[in-house]
Formats: C-alpha cells, structure tokens, sequence
C-alpha cells in the first residue's frame, strides 16, 4: 500500500511538474514577445504622432 501511494505522488508530481513547465515556457515567450513588442512598436506609434 505504501509503495503504490508512493509512486502515485510521484505520478502526480510529475504531472503538476510537466504542466508548470508548460506554463513557464508561455509566461517567458509572451513576455519575451511583449517586450520586443514594445520595443518594435513605441518608436512606430511616435513617428506617427
């Protein structure tokens, strides 16, 4: 019982791991994206102004 409850949380673990991950790539590549938005666009929107 107690070793099936083991590898139960370490399936769980991994899981919430895997998804984290998931979610760290997307926070890092739209912020990466945002900031090279900024960047491309605030001289754009002045030199239209």
């Amino acid at each position: 019982m107690r070793g099936k409850e083991m590898s139960n949380f370490i399936e769980f673990f991994r899981m919430v791991l895997s998804y984290l991950m998931v979610f760290a790539v997307i926070v890092v590549v739209s912020g990466i994206g945002g900031f090279i938005g900024v960047k491309v666009w605030k001289p754009k929107t002045k030199e239209n102004e």
